[in-house]
């Protein structure tokens, strides 16, 4: 069962990111029935929606902001799984039958954080859907109906078979699909499971399982041992926050550590804070991501950070702040590692000075402050190289294999410099003329003045034009674009790129 959060009339999206790279985390329904999706670029979901209303994302704010929510339903039931601030999931079965029914659950859930809600103020409204899966009884949550929706056992794979597969929130998979004719849940379901896994890799068989309302990985080969729980007391008790995540990420490494020489990971992951004064926070943590995904060590650190910002924030209201005296991580399902490659540039291990130096940048900078680089598949220079979290996989995507041909991708050796975003220039023939790309891919004049960020530059040498069509098929989707490569008289090498009319600078040889 799950209770989704902020029921929002206006098309609001969520944003986590920088520049170019800014993607919706969130969104409201308003949003979601414009075609905005959790995954996607800004500019895309602002091309679907261009009256979207964009915010930074702030997740301590998002954890103070929810943790009354939490509150609320772990009065209902004991055992709780937060998987990120705004969507709580939990077990059916055994607090139905002790408050007498699915139903007579799912409304106490609902009234109480609408009481809650009314309490303070916000109208964040309360959805709450009951399914087989984790996957289903999020989508049943998000029915626009005044009464909670229960889907019956068995029933989940037709409840989400007319739903489009855009709410799988994997954007470029649901265009791959859509592209062939799979537009639902249930044409996806209904395709072999082998056939899916071999063309889309491991994110289409992930989603595929979803969308025969599986859960995204089969249950847990084992549960934990009680051993396999770390712990630490503080002495003298933590008065502040940080001495206690700095304390988090350490037992993290060590309890990856025990499962590592077990060949485990953990997926799921309780948290308890205990205070001097005897009062206790205890939280289940799941990895965000809904087709998968392990906790690493400085996401159970943030975890930590969140669920005491919380707290803080539940005793702002008046309750004196007791020092933190224990903080114990047990690990809650574990999966079989099939092992990760956390290499900055290829290689097969990394050493412990480097990881610990890595990991240590990014408890101070956030999940995103240390990057790793990924070649891909992809025709400019920009677009061959991923940025990915430190601790983090790149996306299983095979429609990005830089193996496979690229026709009209520019050759090596690359650029050594590639901004984020091309930035305008002009070039200009000896008569001053704006030079363009005729339809027969030639040069309508010949390139002499390079001007570029306040300066003007002559140009001593030129290869090209080399022009391509991108996505012809899909009209929303397709490019047509040329490249040039210019040499100045001040002994650099330019590759430029027109689009629309307008030259921009893709790259610089040094």
């Amino acid at each position: 069962m799950t209770a989704a959060g902020a029921d929002l009339d206006a098309p609001v999206a969520i944003l986590d990111g920088e520049g170019a790279r800014r993607t919706v985390v969130a969104c409201s329904p308003a949003a979601r029935e414009a075609g905005v999706r959790r995954g996607q670029r800004l500019r895309d979901a602002q091309r679907l929606c261009p009256q979207l209303e964009v915010h930074a994302r702030d997740e301590a704010a998002e954890a103070r902001a929810f943790e009354p929510v939490v509150a609320v339903a772990e009065d209902l039931v004991a055992a709780v799984e937060l998987v990120r601030p705004g969507l709580i999931a939990l077990a059916a079965r055994g607090p139905a039958r002790y408050h007498g029914g699915e139903r007579t659950l799912a409304v106490l859930l609902r009234d109480a954080v609408a009481q809650l809600t009314t309490r303070f103020g916000s109208p964040i409204g309360c959805g709450v859907g009951v399914a087989d899966g984790m996957f289903a009884a999020g989508l049943a949550a998000r029915r626009p109906v005044d009464e909670p929706l229960i889907v019956a056992p068995g029933d989940s794979p037709a409840f989400l078979a007319p739903y489009p597969v855009t709410v799988l929130d994997r954007p470029e998979l649901a265009g791959t699909l859509d592209r062939l004719g799979v537009r639902t849940l249930g044409a996806l379901a209904a395709l072999p499971a082998g056939e899916v896994g071999a063309r889309f890799g491991a994110d289409g068989a992930l989603a595929h399982r979803l969308a025969r309302g599986l859960d995204p990985r089969p249950p847990a080969p084992r549960r934990p041992a009680e051993e396999l729980a770390v712990q630490h007391e503080f002495d003298p008790p933590a008065e502040q926050d940080e001495p206690v995540v700095f304390v988090a990420k350490t037992l993290a490494d060590r309890l990856h550590g025990v499962l590592a020489a077990a060949g485990l990971s953990c997926v799921r992951l309780v948290i308890e804070i205990a205070t001097v004064g005897g009062r206790e926070s205890r939280r289940v943590w799941r990895h965000g991501d809904a087709l998968g995904g392990t906790l690493s060590s400085p996401a159970v650190a943030e975890r930590v950070r969140w669920q005491l910002d919380g707290w803080r924030a539940r005793e702002a209201a008046g309750e004196s702040t007791d020092p933190v005296a224990l903080l114990r991580l047990t690990p809650d399902q574990l999966v079989v590692d099939a092992g990760v490659q956390q290499a900055l540039w290829g290689r097969e291990e990394v050493p412990d000075r480097v990881q610990r130096a890595a990991e240590r940048a990014q408890a101070l900078l956030g999940h995103g402050g240390v990057l790793r680089l990924f070649e891909v598949g992809g025709r400019g220079p920009a677009a061959r190289i991923e940025q990915v979290a430190w601790g983090d996989l790149p996306r299983d995507d095979s429609t990005r294999d830089p193996a496979a041909p690229w026709p009209g991708a520019v050759q090596s050796p690359l650029p050594s410099l590639v901004p984020d975003e091309p930035y305008p220039a002009e070039l200009r023939d000896g008569r001053e003329e704006p030079v363009g790309v005729s339809g027969r891919a030639r040069l309508t004049g010949a390139p002499a003045v390079l001007a570029v960020s306040g300066e003007r530059l002559r140009v001593t040498g030129w290869a090209g034009p080399w022009p391509f069509d991108e996505r012809r098929w899909n009209p929303a989707a397709a490019r047509r674009q040329a490249r040039l490569q210019c040499t100045t008289a001040d002994g650099r090498v330019w590759l430029l790129v027109l689009e629309g009319g307008a030259w921009r600078v893709e790259g610089v040889y040094q």
